[in-house]
């Protein structure tokens, strides 16, 4: 006689993990405990909608670490579907996903955050969502669950879904905690597994030796995200992220790596009229390409901004926005290090080549250049069909002799 084969339990726990720490391993083995599951599938985000304005760690880093804290545990695993999935990832896609991956015979239990409930239904597809796989909302002890209990019931009248409540001692601990306990020299032992915490020794993360105050940098983030866009403002933080790490494997100094990389765009919205204005104002020279292509000139405009508006002069920050756009010959570290992180900034899209020139800047900034020029080149000749900047020509020409593949 035929013999139903029993359902698989799989949890996923999803997040950032910037880093992941003993609250996020506790909370999953409670509910591998609580709901039986077979196994509990750690899934690093990629680009996730509700934090397109966060500086992240990079996702290398964050799967890294977390392959190490979880691999202690025969019933943990790590997938890496969220972070090589181009463009924003959203939840719907990764449970399809792994539906597709695991087999209809298999019961998914998502686990997030109980204040998550309380968003799920501006969450994409979220009443298809709610009907493919049951969520496990987990709380700290406390955690006032009246309003979420009246939400739950409407939920499953509506939707006929699973929502299940855990409470979890560890959840007190949060990732934010720890990189501001690093910033601030404090311990983390016993706050993440010893080998999330010599990772972050090793590469230094989360440690930036920048001398700028507290102050000083809200009042830059500040400024900055009030002159662009949501989705602009978060290329930005990722530039900033991107171009510190490079710094960092380069020797060069973060504080002007810092502010360079901040302000790279902060010209790059301006209406024309204002960028008329701005140039004729600060008397801006721009040569005959840029007065056809305007647009070229933010990064020119952009560093007359932080000179007038914020009395900051140092020729390697003005120079390193001024030419990020198209760059120069003679380009210093600083120069290249942010024209690189403008290119390779995590929640940029992925494109042929993005990762090999992450993978030279750390190392060998002119060998990265060339293959960001090449790239940047083809992009805008045969994708765009439309000209180069002439310096172009001659940083090709140039940045030829370090071509890796040669």
């Amino acid at each position: 006689m035929y013999k139903q084969k029993a359902i698989r339990k799989l949890a996923i726990m999803g997040g950032t993990f910037d880093p992941i720490h003993i609250g996020h391993l506790v909370t999953a083995e409670e509910v591998r405990h609580e709901f039986g599951v077979d196994e509990v599938l750690f899934v690093p985000t990629g680009h996730p909608p509700h934090k397109s304005n966060i500086n992240m760690t990079t996702s290398e880093h964050r799967y890294l670490m977390t392959v190490l804290a979880t691999a202690a545990n025969p019933s943990f695993k790590v997938s890496r579907i969220e972070i090589e999935r181009e463009g924003v990832t959203y939840t719907i896609d990764t449970i399809k996903e792994l539906k597709r991956i695991y087999g209809e015979n298999v019961r998914l239990y998502f686990i997030t955050g109980a204040d998550a409930i309380h968003k799920i239904l501006g969450w994409k597809d979220c009443s298809e969502l709610l009907q493919i796989c049951d969520f496990v909302a987990v709380t700290r002890p406390g955690y006032n669950k009246d309003e979420l209990l009246k939400q739950v019931e409407e939920l499953n009248r509506t939707y006929e879904t699973n929502i299940h409540f855990l409470e979890v001692p560890a959840l007190a601990i949060s990732s934010s905690n720890i990189r501001k306990r690093i910033g601030e020299l404090k311990p983390i032992k016993y706050l993440v597994p010893e080998e999330v915490e010599n990772y972050i020794k090793k590469h230094s993360l989360y440690d930036y030796d920048l001398h700028l105050t507290e102050d000083e940098k809200a009042q830059m983030y500040s400024y900055v995200a009030s002159r662009l866009s949501p989705k602009r403002y978060a290329h930005t933080r990722g530039v900033v992220e991107m171009a510190l790490e490079y710094a960092k494997l380069n020797g060069l100094d973060y504080d002007e790596t810092f502010i360079a990389a901040l302000f790279h765009d902060i010209a790059k919205e301006l209406p024309k009229e204002e960028s008329l204005r701005l140039c004729e104002r600060y008397q801006i020279d721009l040569d005959d390409f840029e007065k056809s292509h305007l647009h070229l000139a933010h990064g020119k405009i952009g560093a007359a901004i932080l000179e007038h508006e914020w009395g900051i002069h140092k020729p390697s920050i003005i120079n390193s926005i001024k030419y990020h756009t198209v760059g120069r010959l003679n380009m210093t570290d600083l120069e290249k290090v942010i024209y690189l992180a403008d290119m390779t900034e995590e929640g940029r899209s992925s494109y042929k080549g993005k990762e090999q020139i992450k993978h030279l800047a750390q190392y060998n900034l002119d060998r990265a250049m060339y293959k960001a020029l090449y790239s940047s080149y083809n992009y805008v000749t045969n994708i765009l069909k439309q000209d180069v900047h002439p310096v172009t020509h001659e940083l090709l020409a140039y940045y030829k002799q370090f071509d890796v593949d040669k």
